[in-house]
């Protein structure tokens, strides 16, 4: 966008300009200030004080489960525990077996005799650097529900709240531990025994389920799935043992400890998502900005027209080490229709042109704080100076900012806020001059 800006500015720049009128008239721009006779591109950094209050940060939105993956982790940072939990499907009723004759027919008689548990997992979003690690799989023992199961609750839902009666999602009974090593694979097997097998197919258990932990301290890891192989001798041909399948039907991780909201700056991301809102308003007049004022009389009253690039710009900070991202984060900014019913006011569409957030590097979070991070709101800043859109409404003068996608990962983003060295600033390039056309 500032490439083309530049070709703009250079063609606007070379082309001639003819004033008509009175030897006693002079060009004159908005508000009736002297300007130069041909257009001059100038960027102003407009610190937090003169265009943003009310900053404040929001949880909960989104729910562990709708990650549909898991994370383990055990005293990563020396501050992380995190558990999977999961159930089943139905068993399939049938399967297709050769009989004596040669002839494969399906088979409804099926007597399941134990499995395997094979677990997937995703090296990128794990920290265990190619290191084996320890884990294991256990039956849980309490009803539990996936879409409010929290650490310290097994449900916790509108007027129905039950804790576990041991924190973590115990108690569970051992079934299998078995080794990862993501040198030989993404996956990790653990064999079920036929107790287990029978406990996880009555899908109307609500204690039914599969509790996965990591038992080698430091690490977290990230788990994409698991499939569910059951072995079983079907009626018409006993001698035979087949395999079948049961994919997850629910899936999600509980974690302790759960972040706080920050005292100050800005957050986006985790599970559930944190969010970050702020009034907004873009100056009528500018003044005691040294370099524009060299280009341009002050004050200068600024028209939306002579916007050219507007765009937020903060500086990101190293989040908590147990929820520093392991993947970039995107973020993006939306409207808030209504400050007043937050949390749970709704946004408008995305600002950021491309539709796909602003991708910020992990390592803006954790090893490489301080990194600059632009995100464009040409359009909207030109709408809020007018006071009002293209459909003649007035657009809202918050924003939010937030993760593209809610959930995306236990991990989160960090940006410093006002009153610190590195505070957020609204950056506008401005094009002003008389109106000029070209052919």
């Amino acid at each position: 966008m500032l490439s083309r800006r530049g070709v703009l500015v250079a063609a606007l720049a070379a082309w001639p300009v003819v004033l008509f009128g009175c030897s006693e008239e002079s060009p004159v721009g908005v508000g009736d200030q002297v300007l130069p006779g041909e257009p001059v591109t100038v960027e102003v950094k407009i610190p937090w004080s003169q265009f943003a209050s009310n900053l404040e940060t929001f949880g909960g939105y989104g729910r562990t489960t709708d990650l549909q993956e898991g994370v383990l982790a055990r005293q990563y940072q020396a501050t992380l525990d995190a558990r999977t939990l999961m159930r089943f499907q139905a068993y399939p009723l049938s399967a297709t077996v050769r009989d004596s004759t040669g002839t494969e027919r399906p088979d409804f008689d099926l007597t399941f005799l134990g499995g395997e548990l094979v677990t997937f997992f995703d090296g990128a979003a794990s920290t265990n650097a190619g290191t084996p690690v320890q884990l294991t799989v256990s039956r849980t023992q309490t009803e539990w529900h996936a879409g409010s199961a929290t650490w310290d609750f097994a449900v916790d839902t509108v007027n129905d709240r039950r804790p576990w009666p041991e924190p973590g999602a115990g108690p569970a009974v051992v079934v299998d531990t078995t080794l990862w090593t993501p040198a030989d694979g993404d996956s990790a097997i653990f064999r079920i025994d036929s107790a287990t097998i029978a406990a996880w197919s009555d899908t109307t258990d609500r204690s039914m389920g599969a509790l996965i932990e990591v038992l080698d301290p430091g690490y977290r890891l990230g788990m994409t799935g698991a499939l569910l192989r059951l072995e079983t001798r079907p009626g018409s041909n006993p001698d035979t043992i087949i395999q079948v399948e049961s994919r997850i039907s629910a899936v999600t991780f509980v974690y302790t400890p759960t972040p706080t909201p920050p005292a100050d700056g800005v957050r986006i991301g985790g599970a559930p998502s944190w969010r970050t809102i702020l009034d907004v308003n873009i100056p009528a007049q500018l003044d005691g900005f040294a370099d524009f004022c060299a280009v341009v009389s002050c004050p200068h009253a600024l028209a939306p027209i002579q916007i050219s690039y507007a765009a937020l710009v903060f500086t990101s900070r190293a989040s908590e080490p147990a929820f520093q991202p392991s993947d970039s984060i995107r973020l993006d900014i939306r409207p808030v229709f209504d400050r007043s019913a937050m949390p749970k006011s709704p946004l408008g569409a995305s600002l950021v042109a491309s539709g796909i957030g602003r991708a910020v590097a992990p390592a803006a979070f954790g090893t490489s704080p301080g990194a600059l991070v632009e995100i464009p709101f040409t359009t909207f800043a030109r709408d809020l100076l007018r006071g009002e859109d293209e459909d003649g409404n007035r657009p809202p003068g918050t924003l939010a900012l937030l993760s593209l996608i809610e959930p995306f990962s236990i991990a989160y983003g960090s940006f410093e806020g006002p009153g610190s060295g590195a505070e957020p600033y609204l950056r506008l390039v401005l094009t002003i001059g008389p109106p000029v056309e070209l052919p």
